[in-house]
């Protein structure tokens, strides 16, 4: 990304505008607590064509690092964000564990698929996001 760790931080950690540049996955979202170094919020997304409440719990450690554990119905996942400084701006990484359970659990495949192209597209769209600013 063509800016800062800091500016990338700080425009991740905005959650409430998400929706803003995300034509992907996240239709709404509101932070419900922010204590310490943890964020938590609600928000509904879109997923396999489908739109469902979504909780999560960020842990922050700026700038570096988040660690958001995350559920929607029949699936929980765990997503490591690493924010790393480089000549260019910023290497955003993700490393992304799903867990299905229920119907999700017979489609695993298919859902996991849905779950890793949605992150890249968020990722896209985030990326636009944050240079425009």
């Amino acid at each position: 990304m063509k800016a800062p760790r800091e500016q990338v931080f700080q425009a991740w950690t905005d959650c409430e505008a998400w929706p803003t540049g995300d034509p992907v996955v996240f239709t709404r979202v509101r932070v419900t607590e922010r204590v310490g170094n943890t964020v938590r919020i609600d928000a509904e997304v879109k997923f396999m064509g489908m739109r469902m409440p979504r909780k999560e719990r960020h842990i922050l450690t700026p700038p570096e690092k988040i660690e958001v554990v995350g559920d929607v119905p029949n699936a929980t996942n765990t997503t490591v964000w690493t924010f790393e400084a480089v000549p260019e701006g910023t290497l955003l990484t993700s490393v992304l564990d799903i867990e299905f359970k229920g119907l999700l659990k017979l489609v695993q495949p298919i859902a996991a698929w849905q779950g890793q192209t949605a992150l890249r597209d968020w990722m896209r769209a985030f990326a636009r996001y944050v240079e425009a600013q």
